[in-house]
């Protein structure tokens, strides 16, 4: 983590792309109104979880594409029997995008078909159905009403969330923030196989699979926190936090999120897994436990091996940047907000 930093501080004199912003520089305004914009993966549905469970945050929608991990008729009916599962079925969502503003491949389709499938952990059935409209017209209409300014979280590709601006550009003006799970600057990317024919290496998937959108997001002028592959690196699924959940899964969410974690946390020592979305829901509700970096950043759109890449520009929008996190802290607001408790203060980075 130490080189982590070291290599931005460098990296942000180079380029005179904004300062370092202590612990806790933003402060959100309580109850904290919040719209998700997902696709509906195993990992989305922790980080949903967590909000669910978190005082003082108003989940107004869920949205959902069909362009990310889990195809679209299936996104929207699986969160809707999530919201089941935390008893709060009321909570509206909706069937978003069915293709990429810019496509380029896809999530590979056993990993589709494990979202699709909810990694085989049954769910009960929502008598609630999602709402007959489309995610963009509903995050459109939950804008315009709303009194007050609303905070999106955005881990999925960002298709509903540039469709809609672009439809309406004054709702912009009703957004507090933007908090994007996405995108990789210095970590390599997660791309698998061979998109548009080429492997590429520096690209993460939410940003990839709709990377004009990302572009139309980024140049939007909305307030912009963007949680990279770089942050999540810092908080791995380890055996340690796995074996304190199952002594400690007192609620539905909290069970949920162990069964999820369960294959991941016994082959650990073979392929590392991470805490992507929910580091992003928690970072958002506890900006405190980051820290942060104003960055210009552009996103590469020429097709080829770097397609969807994040570049550092002075041409580029300002984006505030995750650099850092305190994963103790992030393991202890996650475990404790799943079963609505008193933060547990050990250490679960370690792996045993």
């Amino acid at each position: 983590m130490k080189m982590f930093h070291r290599i931005f501080a460098i990296l942000g004199l180079v380029f005179l792309c904004g300062q370092v912003h202590a612990k806790g520089q933003i402060t959100p305004s309580y109850p904290l109104l919040v719209i998700v914009d997902t696709d509906a993966s195993t990992d989305d549905m922790m980080a949903i979880l967590y909000l669910l469970k978190a005082p003082r945050v108003d989940i107004k929608a869920i949205t959902t594409v069909g362009d990310g991990m889990s195809r679209w008729e299936y996104g929207a009916k699986n969160i809707s029997n999530l919201l089941e599962l935390a008893g709060r079925n009321h909570v509206p969502v909706s069937y978003g995008a069915k293709r990429s503003l810019s496509p380029a491949g896809t999530f590979p389709n056993d990993w589709r078909n494990d979202a699709d499938e909810v990694e085989g952990i049954k769910l009960p059935k929502n008598p609630v159905k999602p709402v007959h409209i489309r995610s963009s017209d509903l995050i459109t209409e939950i804008l315009q009403k709303s009194p007050h300014k609303i905070t999106l979280l955005c881990i999925a590709p960002l298709t509903n969330v540039a469709m809609a601006i672009e439809k309406t550009p004054s709702i912009k003006d009703k957004i507090e923030r933007l908090y994007i799970m996405g995108g990789t600057l210095l970590a390599p990317g997660n791309i698998q196989g061979k998109p548009q024919g080429y492997r590429n290496q520096v690209a993460e998937y939410n940003v990839f699979l709709d990377a004009k959108a990302a572009v139309d997001v980024l140049e939007s002028g909305v307030p912009i926190t963007l949680i990279p592959l770089d942050a999540t690196e810092h908080v791995p699924i380890t055996k340690a936090f796995y074996d304190m959940l199952s002594k400690n899964r007192q609620t539905p969410a909290a069970n949920f999120v162990y069964e999820v974690i369960k294959p991941y946390a016994e082959m650990q020592r073979r392929v590392k897994n991470y805490f992507w979305d929910p580091l992003a829901a928690v970072i958002m509700t506890h900006p405190e436990i980051a820290t942060y970096r104003d960055l210009n950043l552009a996103i590469n759109l020429r097709k080829g091996p770097e397609y969807g890449r994040i570049i550092m520009s002075k041409q580029g929008a300002k984006v505030q940047v995750v650099t850092g996190d305190d994963s103790d802290a992030f393991y202890d607001l996650f475990l404790s907000t799943l079963n609505s408790k008193i933060p547990l203060k050990q250490n679960h980075n370690e792996s045993k």
